[in-house]
C-alpha cells in the first residue's frame, strides 16, 4: 500500500535510505521505490575509449550521504507532483508535492542485462499516479501519468527535478531556449532569451516557459551533450488525446527550470551545496503558469527521455 512517509528504513545503499532500491549494472542503474525516484543511469555497451562521453554517470547521486531531509532522497531525479514548489497559487505543502515522499508499489516489467523497465503506482491527493522507468544502454525514459480521482476540475503540476552530473557546472549551459520567457528567482531578472544559450552562472534559479527545444545540456568539461526530449499530453476518459499547454510543435513539455545551489551569498553548507560544481538541475514538465487544468477522469501524461552524445 502506498503512503506518504517521513520514516527511514535500512537500505543496502548508504547507511539510511527510505525503502528498497533496485540496482543493476554494478550500481550504475538504480531506482528507489520511495518516490519512484531514479538514482542512477549511465550508458552501457559502448567502448569508453571511442565514446568517452559514456564513461561518466549522467545522474548525480551520492550514496555516502543519500538523504537531504527525513524522507527526501538527495539527488537523482525526484518527481515533483501533483504540485511543484508550493503549487500554482503558492499555497501547497509540502514543497514539491507528496510524490517524492511516498512509498510506491513496484512492478518489474522487464529485467534483462541490457534493459530494465519498472512501473510504480500510488494514490496521491486528488490523483492516481503511475510512474514508469525504462533504462537501456542508450537512454533513460521516464513517464508520469496523473489521473484525476476528484469530482471537479483541479490544477496539477508535474516536474522531474533532474540532477544531471557534469564535469564542471560553471562551464555548462542549456540549449534549446531561444525566444522563451525566463524568470531568475535568485536575481529577480526576467524577460525573453535572445540567445540559444542559458549559462549556469552563480545565482542560477531560472524558470523557462515555452522553450522551443530540443533541450540539451552542454557539458564541456566532459565533452558531451545530455539530451532531454519531453512530451506532454492530455487524455480523457474515452482515450482521446491532445497536446497539453505547450507551444512546441512536437508537444514537448512547456516548463523547464535550470538550478544550481551556488549563490553569491548563502550557498548551502550541506553536500548539495558543497558539491555544486558536480551537477546542474534541469527540471522539465508543466508548472506555474503552465499548470494543467485536469477534469474528473482526465489523465495528464508527461514523458522524458535522457540521452548522451559527444560534443
Amino acid at each position: 500500500m502506498s503512503r506518504p512517509t517521513g520514516g527511514i528504513e535500512p537500505s543496502e545503499i548508504g547507511d539510511q535510505l527510505p525503502g528498497p532500491v533496485t540496482t543493476r549494472q554494478d550500481g550504475r542503474w538504480m531506482i528507489a521505490d520511495h518516490g519512484a525516484q531514479l538514482l542512477g543511469w549511465q550508458p552501457i555497451g559502448q567502448d569508453a575509449d571511442r565514446h568517452p562521453e559514456t564513461s561518466q554517470p549522467v545522474i548525480w547521486f551520492e550514496p555516502a550521504d543519500p538523504q537531504e531531509l527525513p524522507g527526501v532522497i538527495r539527488g537523482g531525479i525526484p518527481v515533483c507532483a501533483p504540485w511543484f514548489g508550493h503549487g500554482p497559487r503558492d499555497d501547497q505543502e509540502p514543497q514539491h508535492g507528496v510524490m517524492r515522499l511516498t512509498d510506491f508499489d513496484r512492478e518489474t516489467v522487464v529485467d534483462r542485462a541490457d534493459r530494465l523497465a519498472v512501473r510504480y503506482r500510488a494514490e496521491l491527493p486528488g490523483v492516481s499516479a503511475l510512474h514508469a522507468t525504462e533504462l537501456t544502454g542508450q537512454a533513460a525514459t521516464l513517464t508520469l501519468s496523473l489521473t484525476s480521482t476528484g469530482s471537479r476540475s483541479q490544477q496539477v503540476e508535474g516536474v522531474w527535478h533532474s540532477y544531471l552530473r557534469v564535469g564542471d557546472a560553471s562551464r555548462a549551459w542549456l540549449q534549446g531556449v531561444r525566444g522563451a520567457t525566463f524568470h531568475n528567482y535568485a536575481t529577480g531578472r526576467q524577460g525573453r532569451l535572445d540567445a540559444d544559450r542559458l549559462a549556469v552562472t552563480i545565482d542560477t534559479d531560472t524558470v523557462v516557459q515555452d522553450p522551443p527545444g530540443p533541450l540539451v545540456l552542454i557539458d564541456p568539461a566532459w565533452a558531451r551533450r545530455i539530451t532531454l526530449q519531453t512530451h506532454c499530453l492530455l487524455a480523457d476518459r474515452r482515450g482521446g488525446r491532445e497536446a497539453a499547454a505547450s507551444s512546441q510543435e512536437d508537444g514537448g513539455c512547456p516548463t523547464a527550470v535550470v538550478w544550481n545551489p551556488h549563490l553569491t551569498t548563502g550557498t548551502r553548507t550541506d553536500l548539495t551545496g558543497t558539491a555544486w560544481r558536480d551537477f546542474v538541475c534541469v527540471e522539465t514538465g508543466a508548472a506555474k503558469q503552465h499548470a494543467i487544468d485536469l477534469e474528473p477522469g482526465q489523465t495528464l501524461t508527461l514523458s522524458l527521455r535522457i540521452g548522451v552524445a559527444p560534443l
